[in-house]
């Protein structure tokens, strides 16, 4: 084998065990007994370990190197998963292998105590866990380093090269156009009560329709299935494995449906990767923000469309009677509802980066020591009802509901923000050049534009960088004015 394939090849190995550790993840997340929590901790801490000690070798060190003096001898192809490799490898010769071991065994112990803490309603259960993670993230960030913010490090992990500096001022337009909007949504969408769609919906019933749908959009159920969670997400273990969670509400089908809507449009993303490069920077996703990018188009910019419902009236009824007493138009209405709300997965459109400026807000403030863990709860409820007009009754549906501080997250939630921004874009695009009747499932149209997105996103892997990507498929860089643009025009439509 040249210096390429010997690469390649040791790549290969670490990708086999980076999926051994997520399928292990994702059975800890659905089926793994509480007594086997703490052993569990102890094998992902192993295996995180390995992968690690792989990556950071100087096997793979003096292989990337060789590459690199041959780079004349290396095709396009080869050269962009060499420059992804030489940039994963030098961010994690950053953190020692006890420290990586330490932080993943954390991480398995604190997803338990966050989900006794919610399901106690008492934040002390996670406090502890949460303070050393926390601390841990502040060391990642001083390993990894940073030039203004120690926030900056920890969401480069995410989306690589976005800074608070570039940010801030996005959220503030982004925040200062919800709250001159939101009186307009609002308004638009007054007519249907919150409880308007509480009914009886069986979780069989549920379960049906969520599958139709997912399969509806191109989800290939051969290569991926559907499990119940707390926290709804997905995950990938392979090229033909993708695995998708919701959570059920026999009050409110509509809690499962468009999580299992989100949770699609990142199954969708992974199963659209180019399964000639598996094992490579090709065959991966770019960044967060165009994963949630995909998340939030097909579940909110296909499925809280008008003309969805019109489509699926009709089988939805079929597996949940109760809709049966409603017209598509009320239930279009009802997904569509804008008011201020305690649960960031429940947001509206409209309210949702509220929730995302929020968590921005308190993270920072933490990674720079400038917040206590011990204040979490009382900050949050001050800051909630600030910015919300709410009182957050309790911690389940304030601090506590989220998994990502448990899995070590932070500099995670900006990316929804960016996704929703990039949604708008992408869709955009799509629309300009599929038509307007792209989300109608009876002209068949979702084959064309889930084929626009892999042309367009999927396929590249991370051959560009989010902004390249973005430019090449809508002609610009991520721009906030689309999404403002795309909220003011399907806001004002509805309800008149």
């Amino acid at each position: 084998m040249n210096h390429f394939q010997s690469l390649a090849r040791a790549f290969q190995q670490i990708h086999y065990l980076s999926k051994t550790i997520a399928l292990l993840d994702w059975d800890h997340e659905t089926y793994l007994p509480a007594k086997g929590v703490a052993y569990r901790a102890e094998q992902q801490a192993y295996l995180s370990g390995l992968a690690h000690q792989r990556l950071t070798s100087s096997e793979v060190g003096d292989l990337i190197h060789a590459c690199e003096s041959e780079l004349d001898e290396l095709s396009a192809e080869e050269q962009a998963n060499l420059r992804c490799w030489r940039r994963d490898r030098d961010r994690a010769v950053k953190l020692p292998t006890a420290f990586v071991e330490t932080f993943e065994k954390r991480c398995s112990l604190a997803k338990s105590s966050w989900a006794a803490a919610r399901k106690r309603n008492q934040f002390n259960l996670f406090e502890q866990d949460l303070s050393e993670l926390i601390r841990l993230c502040r060391e990642k960030a001083n390993h990894y380093g940073y030039q203004e913010h120690p926030y900056d490090a920890l969401m480069d992990v995410y989306e690589p090269g976005i800074t608070c500096a570039q940010l801030d001022p996005v959220l503030d337009s982004l925040k200062a156009f919800i709250v001159s909007f939101l009186p307009t949504a609002m308004e638009r969408t007054a007519s249907v009560s919150a409880n308007f769609l509480s009914g009886d919906y069986p979780i069989e019933g549920q379960i049906a329709l969520n599958e139709s749908v997912a399969r509806a959009t191109g989800f290939d159920m051969e290569a991926g299935r559907i499990d119940a969670t707390i926290h709804p997400f997905c995950t990938d273990l392979g090229p033909q494995d993708i695995r998708l969670t919701t959570r059920y509400d026999v009050r409110d089908f509509t809690v499962s449906l468009y999580s299992v809507l989100h949770e699609v449009g990142h199954g969708l993303y992974e199963q659209g990767l180019d399964t000639r490069h598996v094992g490579t920077p090709l065959a991966e996703s770019v960044s967060l923000g165009i994963h949630e990018s995909q998340s939030r188009l097909w579940e909110n910019k296909v499925g809280r469309a008008p003309e969805f419902w019109e489509d699926w009236h009709q089988e939805a009824c079929r597996h949940l009677p109760t809709l049966k007493a409603l017209t598509p138009q009320q239930i279009a209405l009802a997904v569509n509802r804008v008011s201020p709300s305690l649960i960031r997965v429940e947001a509206d459109e409209v309210t949702y980066d509220l929730h995302i400026i929020l968590r921005y807000e308190m993270e920072k403030a933490l990674i720079a020591g400038e917040m206590e863990v011990a204040e979490i709860p009382s900050q949050w409820n001050q800051r909630f009802k600030a910015m919300f007009g709410l009182e957050v009754p309790d911690d389940a549906h304030g601090c506590l509901q989220d998994i990502h501080w448990s899995m070590g997250g932070f500099g995670y939630f900006p990316t929804y923000t960016l996704g929703n921004l990039n949604s708008a874009q992408l869709f955009e695009a799509a629309r300009a050049h599929i038509g307007p009747s792209l989300n109608r499932i009876e002209q068949k149209s979702y084959a064309p534009l889930l084929g626009w997105l892999q042309n367009h996103v999927h396929r590249h892997g991370r051959l560009h960088d989010p902004n390249q990507l973005m430019t090449l498929a809508t002609g610009r860089a991520t721009d906030p004015a689309v999404h403002q643009h795309y909220l003011r025009a399907r806001f004002e439509s509805l309800g008149a």
